[in-house]
């Protein structure tokens, strides 16, 4: 039994997902955007804007917000001659996610209706306020 540990764990659903990076970008850049998760085979999720394309400089705000290192920059810019996009991908959301809940994670795991942060801390100094967010012990 010296093996098992307990880790805290949140789950949230893809509407919840939607609804906290949604109000992350308003708040962040003053907009109303709607948007959907798109889920691949349990192992990566992205967010698509709902007639929506958003300009890259407003997503570099984004990226500069969220401290987004170079790699993440590298990651969420499209490719050479695009001037918007029309979603983000999943380091991005984890990021605008992160900022809303005031917390990290060690882990993420996807399933068909939900994310769930795994190991999760409270970022220093800030309170942890999930929200509509489930709240779990593994153990």
């Amino acid at each position: 039994m010296e093996d098992i540990s307990e880790s805290r764990a949140v789950r949230l659903s893809w509407d919840k997902v939607c609804s906290i990076v949604s109000e992350e970008i308003g708040e962040i850049l003053g907009l109303r955007i709607q948007c959907r998760i798109n889920v691949a085979a349990s192992s990566f999720w992205d967010l698509t804007f709902i007639n929506y394309r958003l300009p890259l400089p407003k997503l570099c705000q984004l990226l500069q917000e969220t401290q987004a290192t170079p790699e993440d920059w590298e990651d969420a810019l499209p490719d050479e001659g695009e001037i918007d996009v029309n979603g983000i991908g999943i380091v991005l959301a984890e990021k605008l996610i992160s900022r809303h809940l005031k917390l990290t994670w060690e882990h993420h795991l996807i399933t068909e209706d939900s994310l769930w942060l795994v190991g999760v801390t409270k970022n220093e100094n800030q309170g942890f306020h999930a929200g509509a967010a489930d709240q779990r012990s593994f153990r």
